[in-house]
């Protein structure tokens, strides 16, 4: 027993002297610990991103708008907007507030709820740790009345820190398809609309939705790309 202790400690002291070592060979250690506080706060960032955009989708499931228009959106940034399928763009804060205020209606709906997961993420987070970009996918669906629905498709989602916190500073859903649960994507005449069911007008048209068309070819190569490093 005495002897295995010994080996141990031999070991522990052998580990320590190694460390001590190579870290006298680094000629910068300020320069070390410079990058290991940049690793460190790129791995927090990309969970606080990734926990922001958990929220927006858990409280669109569960109907809390309010909170979405209250924490998840930026409020200072430029180019603060938001649109999903054929909605159009509501832009600034005040149109965020005046879209999620508008889908309260939703809570009297008989059967109604919207379930945007957001899985996959590809996220790029600028240089100086301010903003980031992403592309996610989503699969969904949705039912109201009776009418049930698969939503399935890309989100494009921009990010910005304010006051040390991540927040949305534009956001994009572009389902592929939104077809009815009982039929195929490839067989439905018709994906919806979402106009119908929001009291609210939009401040612009929508500019990236393109529901799925079984006879275009090239489906996605107006798609935006994933986000490059910037």
């Amino acid at each position: 027993m005495i002897a295995t202790r010994l080996i141990m400690a031999g070991l522990v002291v052998v580990f320590a002297l190694s460390m001590v070592k190579s870290f006298a060979k680094e000629p910068d250690q300020a320069k070390l610990l410079k990058q290991l506080a940049t690793r460190v706060q790129y791995l927090e960032d990309m969970i606080a991103i990734q926990k922001l955009q958990s929220q927006y989708a858990y409280w669109l499931f569960t109907q809390n708008y309010a909170k979405i228009a209250e924490h998840c959106f930026a409020r200072r940034a430029d180019g603060i907007a938001v649109e999903f399928s054929d909605s159009g763009v509501y832009k600034g804060t005040e149109g965020i507030q005046r879209l999620f205020k508008a889908f309260e209606a939703t809570k009297k709906a008989p059967g109604f709820f919207t379930l945007h997961m957001t899985a996959n993420p590809y996220i790029e987070i600028a240089k100086d740790g301010q903003s980031a970009k992403s592309v996610w996918l989503s699969p969904g669906a949705t039912a109201s009345g009776g009418n049930a629905r698969w939503v399935w498709g890309p989100y494009y989602i921009d990010y910005v820190r304010e006051d040390g916190q991540w927040k949305i500073r534009r956001s994009v859903f572009a389902p592929l398809f939104r077809n009815e649960y009982e039929k195929s994507w490839t067989k439905a005449t018709e994906h919806g609309t979402v106009t119908n069911s929001i009291p609210s007008k939009p401040d612009a048209p929508t500019t990236i939705y393109r529901p799925y068309d079984p006879t275009r070819i090239d489906l996605f190569k107006d798609y935006p790309q994933l986000p490059d490093p910037y």
